[in-house]
């Protein structure tokens, strides 16, 4: 949350004070327009070195990784309204738990909470080796860029590239932030539905059954807000990472200096690891749905008064129907086993371009 608020991308309270917010809205822009002036150089550096295989690979990696903070400073904008809004759902929801909903709620913390720190170090790890990288290589500046004018090294315009270009590097390290946050919404969204399958277990009448029956429907209506807030989030992510690590790979094949490839293995591992933050949870939240299902047929309805059944098979055939994060037609349903795709997707087409190359 910290690291959020640092980088602009968690949103902020619409009832703060008017200093507060244009406080916030002058801090997005400097690091919007701060990702735009690097973006272009290296651009430039990638176009610029294109017969240079190993320099433009690392222009276009470089690119990608900081094309992934300007998506999620402008994606994470554009949905701050409906991610305050979920995000303060939770807040108000853990103001009122009780101690075995607590429970439950640290299960799953102690569950995500070991890997999604080690990913983050290895991130800031990444942001920390290529903000050092000119202190033990030939470079003069952290990011491999191109600029029309020239720059001389210990000039007042070199250092204030510099400067630029550490900022653009560490908000990329903590760019890993806007993805703790779709996690954290996902895992929240699961934890609601296991309490909900332990209820369902000991209903006994109809009226329990409705109560059990309106938390789905407000499980169900969270997933969906939650989906149309964070899908957009969720393609860039698996866009950006696949070619940040496919670019990243290519200089780690090549015969390179021992910092510039601790550079690049940092990169592509962030990459790899870093769709797994979100795809987790995701799976977990479909496995629940789909448990609640089970939950209600386990319960005592047979037997029971007519209207309980009625409903008992409502429920079951609703809760057939797995809760997933996914975009019609683009993007399937965040899994596991989309992950598993996604890392057999990216080797086939490093594989591709490492051949064309090659030719």
């Amino acid at each position: 949350m910290i690291f959020g608020k640092l980088t602009s991308t968690w949103p902020p309270d619409p009832n703060s004070n008017k200093f507060s917010k244009l406080a916030k809205e002058f801090l997005w822009t400097i690091f919007f327009l701060n990702v735009i002036g690097l973006l272009v150089p290296l651009f430039l550096g990638a176009y610029y070195n294109r017969r240079e295989i190993i320099l433009m690979m690392k222009s276009l990696s470089e690119l990608t990784a900081l094309g992934d903070v300007f998506f999620n400073l402008l994606l994470c904008r554009i949905q701050r309204r409906q991610l305050f809004v979920l995000l303060k759902e939770i807040a108000d929801y853990i103001k009122t738990i009780k101690e075995n909903e607590k429970v439950v709620f640290r299960k799953y913390v102690s569950r995500y909470f070991p890997f999604c720190t080690f990913v983050g170090l290895s991130y800031f790890q990444t942001a920390i080796a290529f903000s050092c990288g000119p202190l033990f290589m030939k470079q003069i500046l952290p990011a491999d860029t191109w600029y029309p004018f020239g720059i001389k090294p210990f000039t007042t315009r070199h250092y204030i590239i510099y400067i630029q270009q550490i900022l653009a590097i560490l908000q990329t390290g903590m760019g890993i932030t806007v993805d703790f946050m779709v996690a954290l919404l996902l895992s929240y969204s699961s934890t609601k539905l296991e309490l909900l399958s332990n209820k369902l277990q000991d209903v006994t009448n109809n009226e329990e059954l409705k109560i059990c029956i309106y938390e789905h429907q407000n499980c169900i209506r969270f997933v969906r807000q939650l989906c149309h807030s964070v899908k957009f989030i969720i393609l860039k992510s698996n866009a950006t990472m696949a070619m940040a690590v496919i670019f990243g790979a290519i200089p780690l094949i090549y015969r390179q200096p021992l910092p510039v490839l601790s550079q690049f293995i940092l990169m592509v591992f962030g990459g790899c690891m870093r769709l797994y933050i979100s795809a987790w949870p995701a799976d977990d939240l479909r496995e629940m749905s789909e448990k609640v299902a089970w939950s209600v047929y386990e319960s005592s309805w047979i037997g029971n008064s007519k209207k309980l059944q009625q409903s008992t098979a409502i429920i079951i055939r609703r809760a057939q129907k797995p809760l997933v994060i996914s975009i019609v037609g683009i993007l399937p349903a965040l899994t596991l086993q989309f992950y598993a795709t996604f890392l057999s997707t990216t080797l086939s087409y490093f594989m591709t371009l490492r051949a064309v190359l090659g030719e």
